[in-house]
């Protein structure tokens, strides 16, 4: 959607009413700036300036003619870094009933605070006592502009009456003092202004007390020489304003810096000040640039002031792959869920994985067109949907050899440990040589892998025809293994069955042992399948859980690869989700390379965790690399302080501060890095379909019974070697991989 910024509403009196939304702190280098910008144009119209105060805070006014309205936003948000301005109803501008003009006892001495920040605090403070139903306002009529001027070598006496004046002439101050405060006050652009307090409370005496403790309060700039006076005004002119400057009205003369002093703008120079009835600092809302407004698919809505609609990206951005990072309860689910909706809706082809409820969600939010593309792939099924990465189907070209070394890659990649090898160098050649007898033969699944190291008989049966095929690698190999003594075997292999058991697991098996599945992962790719794969550590283990989705992703990263032979222009984009990344995401290559070749082949990678410190370093350093797209929920210290560096918009502490499902995002748009931006996470969207009704069409479809899959399993059991039997899998778990030397009674070339 395309969001323009609302133009600021005229009052009757043609009055345009904007709000300021300071950053905090306010630099007085950035205040001056501004104001002295105001002063120095010559021909600019005249502001109203305006600090209000009721129960809930303070709230920051600039008045003006509708026609310089965007000029004077314009300039306020360009010179003030931070700043917002955005549109004020004038109805919004309650009525005061008292008023005061405020003036000077010297108009040659300029009015200089001796500590300016706790001046404001203290004004800032008096109008923050107001109660329900009460305000306050201190304004300001900044009108015709008074430039900067050498000031006379005898100035005035600033003490003199005007008695005196009329009955003697001006004396004169010829101090040291006097003459430099004069230059000060002469010396600085400034305008002819019209100052008042007003006050807005239900009885007289509640209206005096506010009054007076104002008074008191911007008393604190009274320096030597000069003094802020007040003097009856009625309460109608701060009420009913002009947009021009009255041609009889007499001003005082006010400098740049005497402007902002007056203002009760948040200035200070230390970011560790606050004043009252300001809102915290953190977390700092940003509104968002025109190109995240634009985004097709919606992350949030815009939560800044000013900033009506979504925060979004486009199809082509999400191939540059999104990072979300937030501790549990802050609510990546939710924003996850949303996403996964508008794919649905929008018929794209998509992956889910993870370990909690989002799938449970997701499976109530099926749109009715979608329902027959459901792939829910839980091996608690008592009909599971299986995988066989061994398989090749009808189309599929790959050698054995190609799948072997696909398998071998993503069993290095599961077991890998930091830098290291998780395997060893030995069980790594046993593994290998596993992988190709099973990916040889047309009936394997990567069930039988446990029983090639454990069982003899088996392990003849189907290692038979290898050796004759390849006399040189494998025919050596495993007439080395056949020959092994059974506690030599034992021990040589001790260390990968202890990894590789886990597949004989009675949930794992029920998806890994059909040799024949009724869905392959392709199919998401082609056919625009919906796969959905639960992985509950609390129920499956964590050991299984990771196990199946090194299994998944990594046949899903061979047939995103394969893409290659289909032109650019054809290939669908699918979106991959994986939540947890930490425990699921094991690519059967380097992380860094296929996330950057993911983008070419239309593969979005949508990656959510908790905190950096669960992943290791070599994906934290892809995830910075290639996934472009950050959306950040409340952070940890140390998380904050990473993702704060390089940047000067947002500090530590607004991603320490966000409340739940508050976010702070930064995506690509049209190949362009955006700004970081607020917003707040959208609700779940509603439920449209039955998760039973979902359930039950998929294994309809693509499921197979238990029965069939343990009877098909335990036919591999059978003695298949009158001379072997069956072996004994038991062994030790404290064997290592660098045991009794390969066999007692021969030895491989």
């Amino acid at each position: 959607m395309t969001v323009t910024t609302a133009e600021a509403p005229a009052s009757a009196d043609g009055l345009v009413w904007q709000m300021v939304i300071w950053p905090l702190p306010l630099r007085e280098s950035a205040a001056l700036g501004l104001v002295r910008h105001f002063a120095a144009e010559a021909h600019a119209p005249q502001l109203i300036v305006e600090t209000r105060a009721d129960v809930t805070g303070v709230t920051y006014l600039l008045g003006c003619s509708q026609q310089h309205a965007a000029s004077v936003r314009a300039t306020v948000e360009q010179l003030v870094r931070g700043a917002v301005v955005v549109p004020f109803e004038a109805s919004d501008r309650v009525p005061m009933k008292t008023a005061r003009r405020v003036q000077f006892s010297s108009a040659v001495r300029p009015l200089e605070p001796i500590d300016p920040v706790a001046s404001t605090r203290s004004v800032l403070h008096a109008l923050t006592t107001v109660d329900r139903g009460e305000q306050l306002v201190i304004q300001q009529i900044l009108g015709p502009r008074i430039t900067p001027r050498t000031p006379p070598k005898q100035p005035p006496a600033a003490s003199q009456s005007v008695v005196s004046r009329l009955w003697s002439g001006v004396a004169h101050d010829g101090s040291a003092d006097a003459r430099q405060a004069l230059s000060r006050k002469l010396g600085q652009h400034g305008f002819a202004a019209i100052v008042r307090i007003g006050v807005q409370a239900p009885t007289s005496k509640r209206r005096a007390r506010l009054m007076f403790g104002l008074i008191a309060a911007l008393g604190t700039k009274n320096t030597p020489g000069i003094r802020v006076q007040f003097k009856p005004e009625a309460a109608h002119s701060v009420n009913i304003l002009k947009p021009l400057w009255p041609w009889w009205a007499r001003g005082s003369r006010l400098t740049a810096m005497e402007t902002v002093r007056l203002s009760g703008w948040p200035v200070a120079d230390r970011d560790d000040e606050s004043f009252p009835g300001l809102p915290p600092k953190h977390p700092k809302p940003i509104r968002p640039s025109a190109a995240m407004f634009s985004g097709e698919q919606v992350l949030a809505s815009a939560n800044a002031p000013g900033a009506h609609g979504t925060i979004g990206y486009n199809t082509v951005d999400r191939m540059r792959h999104t990072w979300l990072l937030g501790p549990s309860g802050t609510g990546k689910s939710t924003l996850l869920l949303n996403l996964i909706v508008q794919d649905l809706e929008d018929n794209r082809p998509l992956v889910v994985i993870e370990p909690k409820d989002l799938i449970a969600e997701i499976l109530s939010r099926i749109p009715a067109h979608r329902v027959d593309d459901v792939v829910l792939l839980d091996p608690l099924d008592d009909a599971p949907v299986g995988i066989n990465p061994l398989h090749r189907g009808p189309g599929d070209h790959r050698s054995a050899e190609v799948v072997a070394d696909s398998l071998f890659a993503t069993f290095k990649a599961l077991y890998r440990t930091g830098s290291g090898d998780g395997l060893g160098p030995r069980s790594s050649d046993i593994l290998r040589h596993c992988l190709q007898v099973l990916a040889s033969r047309p009936d394997a699944s990567l069930v039988m892998l446990p029983l090639l190291l454990t069982n003899p008989g088996f392990r003849h049966s189907v290692t038979r025809g290898v050796m004759q095929a390849d006399p040189f690698d494998a025919g050596p190999f495993w007439q080395w293994f056949n020959e092994l003594s059974p506690e030599a075997a034992a021990q040589i292999t001790a260390p990968l069955s202890n990894k590789v058991r886990p597949l004989l697991d009675r949930n794992l098996r029920a998806v890994l042992a059909q040799r024949q599945p009724r869905f392959n992962i392709r199919d998401v790719l082609t056919n625009k399948k919906i796969l959905l794969v639960p992985l509950q550590k609390g129920v499956l283990g964590p050991e299984i859980a990771q196990l199946l989705s090194a299994m998944v992703l990594g046949e899903l990263w061979q047939a995103i690869c394969e893409r290659t032979a289909i032109p650019e222009a054809q290939r669908d984009p699918v979106m991959i989700y994986v939540d947890e990344v930490q425990e699921f995401l094991h690519l059967p290559t380097d992380l860094d390379d296929a996330l950057a070749t993911a983008r070419s082949l239309k593969a979005g990678f949508h990656l959510a965790h908790q905190f950096e410190g669960q992943l290791p370093r070599t994906m934290v350093e892809a995830f910075r690399s290639n996934a472009r797209n950050k959306i950040c929920f409340q952070l940890s210290v140390t998380d904050a302080k990473a993702m704060a560096a390089g940047q000067s918009v947002l500090a530590p502490e607004d991603f320490t501060t966000q409340p739940a499902h508050h976010v702070y995002a930064t995506v690509i748009r049209d190949n362009s890095i955006q700004p970081w931006a607020s917003g707040t996470t959208l609700p779940p969207p509603p439920e449209v379909s039955d998760p039973s009704d979902i359930r039950q069409r998929s294994q309809q479809r693509y499921g197979q019974s238990r029965s069939e899959i343990d009877a098909g399993f335990a036919a591999l059991l059978e003695p298949t070697d009158s001379e072997h039997g069956n072996g004994d899998g038991g062994m030790s778990d404290s064997a290592g991989d660098t045991g009794a030397g390969r066999g007692q009674r021969a030895r491989r070339p």
